[in-house]
């Protein structure tokens, strides 16, 4: 169990990281990397308690959902935080 806190962990930085880099160049490139980072990030999130071979399946999903919930929170906080913008260009 431990193991996996440890990859969410890194997983949860390198997207605090990212929306870092990417908030600046949102009109150009930043919110396309950042939006299938987080894509991959959510996919990977529900994922990874299915890798725990001691876990009952009822537990490996219930992990799944809630970490999948905490990688969408933390997608949608970093981006608010961050100051990325939604409408670049109206005309």
């Amino acid at each position: 169990m431990k193991k996996i806190y440890k990859l969410y962990i890194v997983l949860f930085s390198i997207e605090i990281i990212l929306a870092f880099i990417c908030a600046p160049h949102s009109c150009e490139w930043g919110n396309m990397v950042y939006f299938y980072f987080g894509i991959f990030s959510a996919g990977v999130s529900f994922l990874f308690p299915f890798f725990q071979k001691s876990w009952s399946a009822g537990k490996r999903i219930g992990y799944g959902f809630l970490f999948l919930f905490i990688a969408v929170i933390v997608w949608f906080a970093c981006f608010m935080l961050f100051g990325c913008s939604i409408i670049c260009r109206l005309f």
